[in-house]
């Protein structure tokens, strides 16, 4: 029976010391030093647990165990203790650093935005950048603050995260503005050359080796004191221009010098961007270049490039509206004279199935008014049938002539489903006729002819 009660005790001993909180009370109250035990035994303050002092202490549960025979406080002091010195002393896991907010399992994606599993609130749009100030409780960030407790390993886990990101949006920054000096430098070069060779003696200045850090300064030196300096200020942004300053401190018998300067590096700047971004030289001459070149002279310092996400947003919805507006008008302008036709033919681009829509009138040549995704109409299980392609041009139809008075013709290719859609159409407008587009079977036969391998090899 005695081993029993001392294998029990041992047991309660154990299971109390392996918890964490029992773990640091006994490192700040027993420092582990050489100790002779009551049964005079000579170790560790550890190996005294085993002593028959500590295990006569264990056998009355109403009793403090103390870890060291002889007192040196009890259990529940170091207990009472800990809890006096807060919630600091709890030691939290570490967690495994983050690639996005979204692979938090607090702040998951939803269909239409995001939710916070913190505070139970879902948003609108997958913004990741509002999500991260969310759960940072960052004011300012349109979506408001996490009124939930999140615990601290958490939160230095977001500010981690944001840590993270402000770093690569620095470095996206410097690559840009060493970009922007790289380039300027080899276009430099190339100009010094260009106007020695048109008889302008001009001097290059040193080439700096911090550039992106420090705004960078190119000059021409030419004829011995006027100088054309091209200063890189401080940018709004990676995409600002800038400045083009001309610094004279010569006569005006210089200023023809001045300006071959200038023409030069401009010259020599389009035909660098040209060459470097691989854009056919043909488009040189395009009017749309021409104007470009013209209305860059208009502008100041304070204008600034658009970005990629303007141009493909926001400019492109606006230039489509503009375009769509004015074709439409050029179509019905003689449409009630001559008439209007439309055109269609089915296409697939990159596994997306596309409609292409039509539409010509006498003087007008055709112009493409509609791009149709059947996307979703697949994804539920349909089909490009007659009666799916017919409803896609009874659509434009109703746009363009909604009193039924101008339709006159529909143009398909051979292929079955779409020249039942022209009787379909034929059907609905009975003023309308449906016709074989001879340019589409002529297309195919020159594109078999094509493959033949004498042209092949010649093509």
């Amino acid at each position: 029976m005695a081993f029993d009660w001392i294998n029990t005790a041992l047991t309660v001993c154990s299971l109390r010391m392996s918890s964490p909180r029992a773990q640091r009370a006994a490192r700040r109250h027993h420092q582990v030093h050489e100790t002779t035990s009551p049964s005079g035994f000579t170790g560790s303050t550890v190996s005294t647990l085993t002593t028959g002092n500590t295990v006569q202490t264990a056998l009355h549960d109403d009793e403090d165990v103390d870890f060291v025979g002889g007192g040196a406080g009890g259990f529940d002091d170091d207990m009472e203790e800990e809890g006096n010195r807060g919630a600091e002393d709890v030691l939290l896991p570490p967690l495994p650093p983050l690639k996005t907010v979204f692979d938090c399992t607090y702040v998951q994606q939803t269909q239409t935005g995001w939710e916070c599993r913190w505070c139970g609130k879902s948003f609108l749009g997958k913004h990741s950048t509002r999500a991260l100030k969310h759960v940072m409780k960052m004011s300012k960030n349109d979506v408001g603050v996490c009124q939930a407790v999140i615990p601290d390993n958490y939160l230095q886990r977001y500010q981690a995260l944001s840590l993270l990101l402000s770093q690569r949006s620095a470095a996206r920054k410097r690559s840009h503005e060493e970009k922007h000096d790289s380039v300027a430098i080899s276009q430099d070069a190339s100009v010094a050359t260009l106007l020695a060779q048109r008889g302008v003696m001009v001097s290059l200045p040193p080439i700096r080796q911090n550039c992106g850090t420090q705004p960078s300064l190119s000059a021409f030196s030419v004829n011995d004191g006027a100088s054309v300096t091209s200063s890189y200020s401080k940018r709004k942004s990676p995409f600002a221009l800038p400045s083009m300053q001309p610094s004279i401190s010569a006569s005006i018998q210089n200023m023809g010098d001045i300006r071959k300067s200038n023409n030069a590096t401009l010259e020599m700047a389009i035909a660098d961007f040209f060459h470097s971004e691989n854009i056919a030289d043909a488009v040189v001459e395009s009017p749309r270049f021409a104007r470009l070149v013209r209305l860059s002279r208009l502008v100041g310092d304070d204008f600034v490039i658009p970005n990629r996400k303007k141009i493909g947003g926001e400019l492109l919805d606006l230039n489509y509206q503009t375009t769509y507006k004015s074709n439409k008008e050029k179509l019905l302008k003689e449409a009630r004279v001559f008439g209007l036709a439309f055109l269609g033919d089915g296409a697939t681009i990159k596994r997306m199935p596309l409609m292409n829509v039509l539409a010509m009138t006498a003087t007008v040549s055709p112009m493409t008014i509609a791009i149709q995704d059947c996307s979703s109409h697949m994804v539920d299980g349909g089909k490009k049938d007659a009666v799916y392609v017919a409803s896609l041009f009874e659509e434009k139809v109703v746009e363009f002539d909604p009193q039924n008075q101008l339709t006159d013709v529909f143009f398909f290719d051979g292929a079955s489903n779409v020249q039942k859609a022209g009787e379909v159409l034929m059907a609905k407008y009975p003023r309308s006729f449906s016709f074989h587009g001879g340019e589409h079977v002529v297309s195919l036969f020159f594109s078999s002819i094509a493959k033949l391998k004498p042209i092949k090899v010649c093509h």
